[in-house]
């Protein structure tokens, strides 16, 4: 049976962790040379992950923020726009890039 196909997203987390967990020292089949190389590797690589995840949650806090400002708006658009011609038009434009602004945030939410 053939693994689901993950979203490139999930993949890069997913590789990076993988990637650490190989480099990961072995002392009865390491030599003294090679350990100290792969510890330094390991190190930078847990490093840039831990830096990937805290940017990626700062983003997705970010990109939630945008998003509730937007529900606001549309909210306001919407009650609006019994009224007013220009209020629909608005609304009829900013309801689509909400919708693709949800999208994108569900796929950070997905790296986490």
């Amino acid at each position: 049976m053939r693994k689901p196909i993950q979203p490139p997203q999930v993949l890069a987390l997913t590789q990076l962790c993988e990637l650490v967990q190989r480099l990961r020292p072995e002392p009865a089949h390491g030599n003294k040379r090679t350990v100290p190389a792969s510890a330094a590797t390991l190190r930078q690589l847990e490093a840039t992950g831990t830096l990937i995840y805290m940017t990626t949650e700062e983003a997705c806090a970010q990109l939630l923020n945008v998003c509730n400002g937007l529900v606001g708006i549309l909210q306001l658009l919407d009650v609006w726009g019994e009224r007013s011609t220009e209020c629909r038009c608005l609304y009829s434009l900013l309801a689509p890039l909400k919708r693709e602004l949800d999208g994108a945030v569900q796929d950070v939410q997905a790296m986490l």
